[in-house]
């Protein structure tokens, strides 16, 4: 009878655990990545243009991947072309193309893949264009933030 009660308590913990896990991972997609999607590919690789056929505005499409195949594959950041493409090792996948992402950017983005990707944006009613809009207008306005601001 003990032992029962035990293993009860150990995988309620058990799922306690993994749900706090999974909040913590969503929160590090939305508070790290989310951004750095939205600011520095979705003119591309959005709702409105999708450059080699790669979409990144949802986790089905990225994992589904563009012209030269998928994105990314979860858990891991080696085989992603992603991560190829912002570490800027292949002369012909260097993105985004015009300036790098800084290395606490990619290093976050490792880390989302490591975590195997959690996004939620396909479970929100609110996805698509207009969800990335309002993230795009919080960011905007994120900007305009006095801490933000250079030294005057």
């Amino acid at each position: 009878m003990i032992r029962a009660i035990l293993t009860m308590q150990l995988l309620a913990f058990l799922a306690f655990s993994a749900a706090a896990a999974d909040r913590a991972d969503v929160e590090f997609f939305e508070k790290k990545v989310r951004p750095v999607l939205v600011e520095q590919c979705y003119s591309c690789h959005g709702a409105e243009k999708q450059k080699g056929g790669l979409r990144l505005d949802s986790r089905a499409a990225t994992l589904r991947g563009g012209d030269s195949g998928p994105a990314l594959v979860a858990g891991k950041p080696a085989e992603s072309r992603i991560i190829k493409a912002v570490r800027y090792t292949d002369e012909t996948l260097q993105m985004p193309p015009k300036k790098r992402l800084s290395n606490e950017q990619v290093a976050d983005l490792e880390r989302w893949i490591e975590l195997g990707a959690p996004d939620p944006r396909q479970d929100m009613k609110a996805s698509g264009p207009a969800a990335d809009d309002e993230w795009q207008a919080v960011l905007r306005e994120r900007k305009k933030w006095w801490s933000l601001q250079p030294v005057q």
